[in-house]
């Protein structure tokens, strides 16, 4: 004999389920790395660092005759909370997306506290001419031991 309630009560847990895993989803994927692709799936951003990248350009100028590939922009907060802020690495890919040259840029701000903005400008003199695209995003532990991130 079923037992009254039990349905409504099962899809409350479910639904209180589905709404935790989208709350706290930054502390799923903290907890379950390998949870990140499905929330990609779903179309939900998961960021753990609490920065995010705005206003990004990138131009070219010419010094002393030779050409300087310029990016510049801003690192904001995403977080109620101070979030230390790591180094960046650019790098330039060709047409195929192979890494054809890569550095790295320390900011001058350390922390940044909510509601503040980080500026940011790197220089690369004589950029390799076969390069197609250019990669911004934050150093991370991959980088430290060679392997792509």
């Amino acid at each position: 004999m079923p037992v009254i309630g039990a349905l409504p009560t099962t899809c409350g847990a479910m639904a209180a389920l589905i709404i935790a895993l989208f709350v706290w989803r930054n502390d799923v994927v903290r907890l379950l790395p390998q949870t990140a692709l499905f929330y990609k799936m779903v179309g939900l951003d998961v960021n753990l660092r609490g920065l995010a990248f705005k206003d990004l350009k990138i131009t070219n100028e010419t010094v002393d005759g030779k050409p300087v590939l310029v990016i510049e922009g801003m690192i904001v907060g995403q977080t109620r909370k101070p979030v230390e802020l790591p180094r960046l690495r650019f790098s330039v890919r060709d047409a195929q997306g192979a890494e054809i040259y890569a550095w790295n840029a320390v900011l001058e701000q350390p922390v940044l506290n909510p509601g503040e903005r980080a500026f940011f400008k790197s220089r690369l003199a004589s950029p390799p001419p076969e390069g197609r695209n250019i990669d911004v995003r934050f150093f991370n532990k991959h980088d430290l031991t060679g392997g792509r991130a």
